[in-house]
């Protein structure tokens, strides 16, 4: 499997596929599919609010410079990122690359 993480953002990425994006969350351990199947999600636990505000902050300024965002929830000692790409109905490439890129920052 390539790098996910170096993978380039673009404009109109359409949906995976069930077995395609099933191929690819198998590299991006953390990761869930919503029931629904529109959106990945991966929560991460930390022993102080400041460490979970961290990983919030640096999801924001990631999708800030990709120009592609997700839904960010965090409180104390818990943080949650929730990608999915709303013009293309379901979790495009861009998702999956954004979370391998969080993963890789937040190690």
């Amino acid at each position: 499997m390539t790098d996910l993480a170096a993978g380039k953002i673009v404009d109109g990425a359409p949906a995976l596929d069930p077995a395609e994006l099933a191929a690819h969350l198998g590299g991006l351990p953390g990761w869930a599919l919503a029931p629904d199947g529109k959106s990945i999600s991966r929560d991460w636990r930390f022993k102080t609010f400041r460490r979970a505000a961290q990983l919030a902050n640096l999801a924001a300024w990631q999708a800030e410079a990709a120009n592609h965002h997700p839904d960010i929830a965090f409180g104390w000692g818990f943080a949650r990122v929730t990608f999915t790409t709303h013009s293309a109905g379901g979790v495009t490439m861009n998702d999956l690359i954004m979370a391998a890129r969080l993963d890789r920052l937040a190690e």
